[in-house]
């Protein structure tokens, strides 16, 4: 809990001390965000991945 409170604090100071770095990393994000939405092989193969899981399941015990 404390180190939960500390991270959202350092977050929180270095927004102040650097508003700058919201507008830049918010501009990445936006970025890579919508060159990935370009890229339906690599949002299925993410998709796969995240399926893996539930697929290997057995469905006699579940």
């Amino acid at each position: 809990m404390k180190k939960n409170l500390l991270l959202i604090l350092a977050a929180l100071a270095l927004l102040v001390l650097f508003p700058g770095a919201a507008q830049a990393v918010a501009a990445i994000v936006s970025a890579a965000v919508v060159w990935l939405s370009t890229q339906p092989v690599l949002v299925g193969f993410g998709l796969g991945l995240i399926a893996l899981p539930h697929l290997r399941r057995n469905t006699k015990t579940a």
